[in-house]
């Protein structure tokens, strides 16, 4: 005769008894939907706990790189009230949401011009840096200010004695990045 002897502490194990041997018999456990749910809960946690650090490591690299205010500087020979032995310094910033350029001629602080440029638009616009390039974009022989911010350019045309911002229809014609 067999009897069955059931360890309320474990339930997995049992133990089958006859009438001349012990046997313990254990039993794979089974997942359970709570468990599956947990599971499924911990990586979701993990995910969001990863991307939130990710996110927030760009930032502060972005803060190292240009500078809270998303600073960026520049110095080019444009004709502009400059000579050959001093460049024009131009710093672009990003402050709150706007591009602000100030051009500071042979490094003349008297004869500073600012330029506004558009504004930025999205989820993290305070934190977008603004990056200068200069080249001739027409062929004119004038160096021209290229401003790049999230991705889009906008050319300020050299007008011998100041920048001008290209209009939309005429940009995309000049300028291939």
């Amino acid at each position: 005769m067999a009897m069955q002897i059931r360890d309320l502490r474990n339930p997995a194990i049992r133990a089958v008894r006859s009438d001349t041997t012990v046997m313990f018999v254990h039993t794979a456990p089974t997942y359970t939907p709570r468990f599956v749910g947990s599971a499924f809960l911990a990586i979701l946690t993990i995910y969001f706990a990863v991307t939130t650090l990710y996110q927030w490591g760009s930032v502060q690299l972005a803060d190292v790189q240009y500078g809270a205010t998303r600073t960026f500087h520049a110095d080019a020979f444009v004709g502009i009230n400059d000579n050959a032995t001093q460049p024009t310094h131009f710093v672009a910033m990003n402050v709150n949401h706007h591009i602000v350029i100030m051009q500071i001629p042979a490094g003349d602080t008297s004869k500073t011009r600012i330029i506004n440029g558009p504004a930025l638009t999205g989820a993290n616009a305070a934190n977008i840096p603004v990056l200068l390039n200069f080249r001739d974009t027409n062929n004119d022989t004038r160096v021209d200010m290229i401003v790049t911010a999230a991705g889009q350019s906008y050319v300020y045309m050299n007008r011998v004695d100041q920048f001008v911002l290209k209009p939309v229809e005429e940009r995309a014609t000049l300028y291939k990045p």
